[in-house]
């Protein structure tokens, strides 16, 4: 069932899709990370606790902070997360799927070139669209040079996590963890959902990047894996901006004021 505010629509492939909208102004598409439905990034306040856990506080989020400063915000959850289906066959979960969704809920909200904010997975989704037409300016935050095609050894990686989802071997990947703790922040999770997300991830095509035409801002917390020189980003995309503020790690980069702040400036500057 949908939570509060929370609408359904069928998607480019038959499965249905669920989102919330909030606003007004210039829309913004905020697409979310993986294992964690949109409300996680983009509309809970988080800290981590002396326990080492995500702990929901008071605060600005970046949906209230958008909303605040004028803008109209969709949010959606991705197939296999939060209210959105869940198949369990991996070829659900192609990249141009994920896409393909983005794609369908721009045309069925009528949404007139909406700016795009990605998140960790939903920036090597976000990262994507920048060769396509309609998106206005895209912020791809939470993500480094390593989820380029080419850069990294990605695809072991998300192998290991599909491992550790279907089979429970969490111990062999004492690194991954965090990812199992974040999943059960979804009301229900379907860890064979998420483990076939995985099965179809795949980094951002170079040349996908190079197509970019619009405003691009790549952004970090300061204590997140991309914010390292190293895995910088914006040299793949042809007059990206690129940002690292505070001191925030990857789990609450999106709860921090002066992350939010970065966003809306950027969104602004590019109206």
């Amino acid at each position: 069932m949908p939570g509060p505010g929370y609408s359904h629509f069928t998607t480019h492939d038959g499965l249905t899709i669920g989102y919330r909208v909030s606003g007004r102004g210039r829309p913004v598409v905020l697409i979310h990370g993986y294992t964690v439905p949109s409300t996680v990034n983009f509309a809970t306040h988080y800290a981590w606790d002396e326990a080492g856990s995500l702990a929901v506080t008071d605060g600005p989020t970046i949906e209230s902070a958008l909303v605040d400063a004028g803008f109209q915000v969709v949010l959606y959850d991705l197939r296999g997360h939060g209210h959105s289906a869940r198949p369990h066959d991996p070829e659900c979960y192609r990249m141009d799927a994920h896409v393909g969704d983005a794609c369908a809920i721009v045309e069925h909200l009528s949404l007139e070139r909406p700016a795009v904010v990605g998140y960790s997975f939903g920036s090597m989704i976000a990262g994507r669209l920048l060769g396509l037409s309609w998106p206005s300016a895209a912020a791809l935050c939470g993500i480094g040079s390593f989820n380029v095609e080419g850069a990294g050894d990605h695809d072991l990686g998300w192998l290991d996590l599909a491992r550790c989802f279907d089979e429970g071997c969490w111990d062999e990947h004492p690194d991954s963890a965090w990812l199992r703790m974040t999943a059960q922040l979804d009301e229900n999770p379907d860890f064979v959902a998420l483990a076939a997300v995985a099965r179809g991830a795949r980094p951002i095509p170079r040349e996908t990047l190079k197509a970019a035409t619009m405003p691009v801002l790549v952004l970090n917390g300061g204590a997140d894996d991309g914010a390292a020189d190293e895995n910088d980003l914006t040299p793949f995309v042809p007059g990206a901006r690129r940002a690292v503020v505070g001191a925030s790690d990857h789990g609450v980069a999106p709860s921090d004021p002066l992350f939010q702040a970065e966003i809306v400036g950027f969104l602004r500057a590019s109206s």
